[in-house]
């Protein structure tokens, strides 16, 4: 059977699509090559028909991840009135809906330390989409300077990361909103 000259590609991004979702929900270690294949609809087999490592998946799902997060949390900033942009990104991701569905949220609050303890090499790749993502938000980050910008993204960014996986530790719905609503309170009064 022939395939068109982009199934290699659709299939690629079929995959980094599966295990971004499944690394966000189970973490790093939980999906094995077999499950994110079996997700995308393949046999573990063709996993080297597209990466060369496990590692290269891990960043390329990693980088999925990010991208997806962005289009959720900049799409309602690009419509916000003028000086709003910043305070709809912090109210989306400081959502109940965000906190409650780790498989199409911020793979930071996911996978943090994970990603800590990951190789130099992995860890490397991923602190360059870090930045990255950083250069993407920061046009919607408040601030005089260019320091107060980065301080204001870092501290928020730092901040709403932390309330995220806080929360998904808590089992009480209302305990989970009501350290959401702090954080996001704090941050929109402070940053």
């Amino acid at each position: 059977m022939r395939y068109g000259p982009d199934h290699k590609t659709k299939t690629h991004q079929r995959i980094v699509k599966a295990a971004s979702k499944q690394f966000r929900a189970q973490g790093l270690s939980g999906p094995g090559l077999a499950r994110v294949m079996r997700a995308s609809g393949l046999t573990v087999g063709g996993f080297y028909k597209h990466f060369r490592t496990r590692d290269d998946l891990v960043t390329e799902a990693v980088a999925e991840s990010l991208r997806d997060l962005r289009e959720r949390m900049l799409a309602p900033a690009r419509q916000a009135p003028p000086g709003e942009a910043w305070k709809q990104i912090i109210r989306n991701y400081l959502s109940i809906e965000h906190c409650e569905h780790a498989e199409v949220g911020c793979p930071i609050a996911a996978l943090a330390p994970e990603i800590g303890r990951t190789k130099p090499a992995v860890k490397k790749r991923i602190a360059g989409l870090l930045k990255q993502h950083r250069d993407e938000i920061m046009p919607f980050v408040p601030g005089n300077t260019a320091a107060e910008k980065e301080r204001n993204f870092t501290v928020a960014m730092s901040a709403m990361a932390g309330a995220i996986s806080r929360a998904r530790t808590m089992a009480d719905l209302e305990e989970k909103q009501r350290t959401l609503d702090t954080v996001r309170d704090y941050l929109l009064a402070n940053c």
